[in-house]
């Protein structure tokens, strides 16, 4: 908070209620809006103003001068919250030109009840382009900078630096607690029994999911190749010695990467990376190394290559697909480079574990 608004908006009295005191409209207002200030007092205190959730603007397909916002909610700068509960189409028109401003306001107005005796305040929302910051409290949503008028407006091909007839959200305000997705994982051992420190490391990697992502995880081991695999966004399976998946098994395995879910694959032996050959040659699915253009490598760490895990650093990627023999759900419990590595060596392979959950969600 930069200013003093909240400190202005907090009342300084409330009405003290006694016996046989006379309950007008005035007083009845009174009452209710000391508690309303002191609610819009605390969203600024303690969250401030801007975008809570959703409000996302993006481009009409085919783009004109039509954009969608999203449904979502944010707090104005006097603590007034604002709710689009459904999707909303904004019309730039072709009047317009030049940098221009897609704010979000607050409105009310007085509406009546059913049977006309009572009357309410009714929450509204405004919604305008304009040239400049309006004096009014607003939250900014996007800015545009229109070469021509009429111009079709577009997303932003690099959101990170717009270009002209572009969407730019670089100036959004967001102050929204970030909600927990969970995320379920599935544990599959694939021929001998799995080295014990991969459920632990996958352990402390849920640990640094919960603290620093989007993402809560929840483990489960022991899980059977079967169709309960549906249940989890995420299957991981460990291979140790050699094995040998039967075709009904690969076929639901199939089923369940044709639903959009995610597999983590991991050798942990030469004889488990040759098996695993045939595991995915039997799936059909096309494994390729790592790009510098690759997601894995971006997002939400930045990456030059895959970092040692506990034994090398090749991996390997497909569509929502990843293998690697390098061992890394060993790293994640600190036994990076066969047990030797640094502490720097054990963080850079917990964050790739952030980019390898990333990559698959």
């Amino acid at each position: 908070m930069k200013d003093n608004s909240a400190l202005n908006i907090y009342p300084k009295h409330q009405v003290k209620p006694f016996d046989g005191m006379s309950v007008t409209a005035e007083t009845w207002a009174q009452a209710h809006d000391e508690h309303r200030k002191k609610l819009q007092a605390h969203d600024l205190f303690f969250h401030g103003s801007g975008i809570v959730s959703g409000l996302e603007v993006v481009a009409n397909d085919p783009a004109d001068q039509y954009v969608f916002i999203s449904p979502g909610l944010a707090v104005d700068s006097a603590g007034n919250v604002i709710v689009l509960s459904e999707p909303v189409a904004y019309d730039f028109g072709s009047t317009m030109e030049g940098e221009l401003y897609l704010m979000l306001g607050h409105g009310e107005r007085e509406v009546a009840g059913e049977q006309n005796d009572v009357r309410f305040i009714q929450n509204e929302f405004v919604i305008a382009a304009r040239p400049n910051m309006p004096k009014r409290p607003a939250v900014e949503l996007a800015r545009v900078t229109l070469s021509r008028k009429g111009n079709a407006i577009k997303n932003a091909a690099n959101p990170a630096h717009p270009a002209k007839d572009e969407i730019d959200m670089r100036y959004r305000n967001v102050i929204g607690l970030e909600e927990k997705q969970t995320v379920k994982v599935g544990i599959c051992h694939l021929g001998e029994e799995a080295p014990a420190g991969v459920l632990v490391g996958w352990d402390y990697l849920t640990r640094e999911c919960k603290r620093s992502t989007p993402y809560n995880l929840v483990i489960d081991s022991d899980v059977p190749l079967s169709a309960e695999l549906l249940d989890y966004a995420i299957v991981y399976f460990t291979g140790t010695g050699s094995f040998k998946v039967e075709a009904g098994k690969i076929k639901e395995l199939a089923a369940y990467l044709e639903q959009g879910r995610a597999l983590i694959a991991e050798a942990m032996d030469d004889a488990a990376d040759e098996s695993f050959k045939a595991f995915f040659g039997g799936l059909g699915v096309s494994l390729k190394p790592v790009a510098e253009y690759d997601s894995i490598l971006k997002m939400p760490h930045l990456f030059n290559a895959p970092p040692e895990g506990n034994q090398g650093s090749r991996v390997l990627l497909g569509k929502k697909v990843i293998y690697s023999n390098a061992k890394y759900s060993l790293a994640w419990s600190g036994k990076v480079l066969g047990g030797m590595g640094s502490r720097a060596d054990i963080r850079s392979a917990l964050e790739w574990g952030l980019n390898m959950i990333q990559y698959c969600l």
